[in-house]
């Protein structure tokens, strides 16, 4: 059911008010407004101030809605006309991009929203970039950062950094490396995060080095090496180790990181890792391909040795530079 009227002269009428210069629209399958693109100045008031929605184009910005709205009528983005300072729950940042909760809380947050092309280089974005400075109780740092995701009662749910940033996490295993960016409990509390280089981290089965050379950096929501409140692992990936598992019944199941061909260049290959997931007595396996197999930490016997066939596995003439074994 439509929930919007389009006027003369380019304008639109919601229950929230009108928008002027619209130069195009979308509706949903059911026909409520989906979003639209503006070329006049239009003003929004959110819960992260008033802002102003693009209506110019740039060959820096990608084309799109310049306000996305829920099925329901409420504001779900923005994208702003040029970069502005918002008020959020953590205080005042740089926006380009915003998105909210149905309920009109502040979703997320993007300093810069820039399209990487021929034209307009990851470099070209990074000199436009502030670095920002937080204070956290796991990590304090000052860094570019891609985008700040909140839960709704307006805490830190994910940071993501800027590509090839890098900051150091406290975690009860030591200091961290990490790269992409991290995500936290609604009460604050370390989540996850994806390790810079590979790390030697003590495991319900042992000793493993938590690394995923594939880890994508989309967003920090969720990343490879995940902790429990109490800050102890509950999963991770790691692509240099082989794990063996002897079962109760004297079966003795082998699991090592694969080696495939590069989904971006044919004439090259990658190393999808072993993903591991822990609970109160149990450590879930999964190889890639393969189903993920559920052994018990009590009844069953863990051997775990390096993967000789990984290039970023020791060798011998690593050793005495190698910080992982400490």
């Amino acid at each position: 059911m439509e929930n919007f009227l389009v006027l003369e002269g380019k304008q639109v009428q919601l229950p929230s008010g009108v928008f002027a210069g619209v130069e195009k629209y979308s509706c949903y399958p059911g026909g409520q407004l989906e979003g639209l693109r503006l070329s006049e100045r239009n003003m929004l008031v959110t819960h992260a101030g008033e802002l102003v929605p693009a209506y110019n184009e740039t060959p820096r910005r990608k084309v799109k809605h310049s306000v996305e709205f829920y099925p329901g009528g409420t504001v779900r983005s923005v994208a702003l006309e040029e970069q502005q300072e918002i008020q959020t729950p953590l205080g005042e940042f740089p926006a380009e991009l915003v998105t909210f909760y149905e309920s009109g809380e502040l979703k997320r947050f993007f300093p810069l929203d820039g399209k990487l092309s021929g034209f307009w280089s990851e470099e070209d974005e990074r000199a436009l970039a502030i670095p920002l400075t937080f204070d956290l109780p796991f990590a304090r740092f000052t860094a570019v950062i891609s985008g700040i995701g909140l839960y709704e009662n307006g805490s830190i749910r994910s940071l993501t950094l800027f590509p090839r940033e890098r900051i150091t996490v406290r975690t009860q295993y030591g200091m961290i490396a990490t790269r992409i960016g991290f995500s936290l409990y609604p009460d604050g509390l370390l989540a996850s995060l994806e390790p810079a280089e590979p790390v030697a981290l003590k495991t319900p089965i042992g000793r493993l080095l938590a690394f995923d050379s594939n880890a994508i950096g989309i967003n920090a929501d969720t990343s490879s090496l995940t902790f429990a409140r109490s800050g102890t692992v509950t999963g991770l990936i790691t692509e240099q180790n082989r794990i063996a598992v002897q079962t109760p019944d004297g079966q003795l199941r082998m699991f090592r990181p694969v080696e495939r061909i590069s989904p971006i260049d044919d004439d090259e290959t990658i190393i999808v890792g072993l993903t591991l997931a822990f609970d109160a007595d149990n450590v879930t396996i999964t190889e890639s391909g393969l189903e993920p197999q559920t052994f018990s930490l009590s009844s069953c016997g863990f051997t775990i040795t390096e993967d000789a066939s990984n290039p970023f596995s020791c060798s011998p003439s690593a050793c005495a530079n190698c910080s992982l074994c400490g």
